[in-house]
C-alpha cells in the first residue's frame, strides 16, 4: 500500500472518530450527568439527541451531491471545523432547547465528515478493496466509543460534564487540522462512474439498501444512546457501564475489519444479512440482560456485528453507482439512515418514561434489526 493511500486511510479514520465517534457516541458517556445538570428527564434527552440526528439527515443528500459535484475534501475539512465550534458551544447549553440546537449543527457537520470520507475512500480504492478500506476507516467510530469510554468519565468525574464537552472540541480542532493534508484523488485516477449523480435517487438497489438502513439507525441508536441507563437501571455502577462500552469500541474495530474483508469475498449482500441477524439478536439479549455476564455477552455480540454495517452499506454504494458518484449515493442512502435514528432516540426514550425502564425499547432494536436483514434481500 503506498504512503498516501495509507495517509488517506489514518486521515479517514480519525475524521470517523471525530466525526461520528465523539461528536455522536460520546453522547452515550455523559447523558447521564448532562441530564442530572440540566434537570431534564430521558424524553427530553432523547429530544436532544434525535435533535442531532436530524441535522444529520437534513444534510446528508446535500453533502453527498455536493462533495460528488465540488470534491469530497472541501466538505470534509469544513464539516469538521463545524464540528469542532459547535461540541464547544454544547457546553455552555443551560436546557434541553439550546442544547438540541447545538447537537443539530453537529449532526450537520457529521453528515459532511461521513459522505464526504466514504466519496474520498471510493476514489482511492479499488472494489477489490474498498469494502476493507473502509472497514478499517469505520474503525474510527469504536476508537472514538473506545476513547470515551475511558476518557470521558476520568474528565467528567474530576470536573462536570461542560468540561466533558470542551475536551471532545480540542480533540476535534487537531483532527480538522490534519485534515487539510487530504488529497482529493490520488496521482493516477481511474474515472469510474456507473450510474450518473442523477440517476442515484431513481435506483432500485439504492432505494431498498435505504430502506434496511432505515432499520439499522433506528434500532441501533436506541441501543447506543440507553447503553450505560440501561445497565445502571440493571444494578451495574457507571465505572462498570463505561468499561463495557469500551469494550464493544474494541471489538467493533475487530468487526469493522473482519466484515469488509469478507464482503470483499461474500458479497456485500450476504455479509449485510447476516450482520442484521446477529445484531438482532445481540440487542434482544442485551435486554434481557440481569448479571455482567449476559451484559457482557451482548456486548460482544454487538461489538462484532453493530458497526460493521455502514461500511459495508458504504462500499455496497461505492460498488453500484461508481467511484464519481459514490458520495451521491451514500448521501442517498444515508437519508434513510438518518430518518432512522431521528426517531430512534425519542422514540425509546418515550418507552422508556412509560415503561420505567429499557426492556421494550431494546426488544423493539432487535425486532428492527431483524427486519432489517428481510429487507436485504430485495438489494
Amino acid at each position: 500500500m503506498r504512503r498516501e493511500e495509507v495517509f488517506t486511510l489514518i486521515v479517514g479514520l480519525l475524521g470517523i472518530f471525530s466525526g461520528l465517534g465523539l461528536a455522536r457516541f460520546a453522547y452515550t458517556v455523559i447523558l447521564e450527568p448532562m441530564r442530572e445538570g440540566l434537570m431534564v428527564n430521558y424524553t427530553e434527552m432523547g429530544v436532544i439527541a434525535s435533535a442531532n440526528f436530524f441535522g444529520y439527515v437534513l444534510f446528508s443528500p446535500f453533502a453527498g451531491y455536493l462533495a460528488s459535484k465540488h470534491g469530497s475534501k472541501k466538505i470534509v475539512v469544513s464539516s469538521l471545523l463545524l464540528i469542532t465550534i459547535t461540541l464547544f458551544l454544547t457546553s455552555f447549553s443551560t436546557s434541553f432547547i439550546d442544547a438540541g440546537i447545538f447537537r443539530f449543527l453537529t449532526g450537520i457537520g457529521s453528515a459532511g465528515v461521513n459522505v464526504g470520507i466514504v466519496g474520498l475512500a471510493a476514489k482511492w480504492f479499488e472494489i477489490e478493496k474498498r469494502g476493507l478500506a473502509l472497514g478499517i476507516i469505520n474503525t474510527g467510530s469504536s476508537v472514538g466509543i473506545i476513547f470515551a469510554g475511558f476518557a470521558l468519565p476520568a474528565v467528567i468525574l474530576a470536573y462536570d460534564w461542560r468540561a466533558g464537552w470542551q475536551f471532545l472540541a480540542v480533540i476535534s480542532f487537531i483532527v480538522f487540522l490534519l485534515s487539510l493534508w487530504l488529497r482529493e484523488t490520488p496521482e493516477r485516477f481511474t474515472p469510474e462512474s456507473k450510474i450518473p449523480i442523477a440517476g442515484v435517487y431513481r435506483e432500485r438497489r439504492l432505494v431498498f439498501l435505504g430502506a434496511s438502513y432505515v432499520f439499522f439507525g433506528s434500532s441501533y441508536i436506541i441501543f447506543v444512546t440507553f447503553f450505560t441507563s440501561h445497565l445502571i437501571n440493571r444494578g451495574i455502577d457507571y465505572t462498570t457501564s463505561s468499561f463495557l462500552w469500551s469494550m464493544l469500541g474494541f471489538l467493533s474495530i475487530a468487526g469493522s475489519v473482519l466484515w469488509g474483508r469478507t464482503s470483499d469475498r461474500i458479497g456485500r449482500k450476504t455479509a449485510l444479512q447476516i450482520v442484521y441477524t446477529l445484531m438482532g439478536f445481540a440487542f434482544i439479549t442485551f435486554a434481557f440482560t440481569q448479571s455482567i455476564f449476559t451484559a457482557s455477552l451482548a456486548t460482544f455480540m454487538t461489538g462484532l456485528s453493530m458497526l460493521s454495517i455502514p461500511p459495508l452499506v458504504q462500499a455496497y454504494c461505492g460498488d453500484i453507482a461508481g467511484k464519481e458518484s459514490a458520495s451521491a449515493a451514500i448521501g442517498f442512502v444515508t437519508l434513510f439512515f438518518g430518518i432512522g435514528q431521528m426517531f430512534g432516540p425519542a422514540f425509546g426514550g418515550y418507552l422508556a418514561d412509560v415503561t420505567g425502564g429499557f426492556l421494550l425499547p431494546l426488544i423493539s432494536a432487535g425486532i428492527m434489526s431483524l427486519s432489517g436483514a428481510l429487507l436485504m434481500r430485495k438489494t
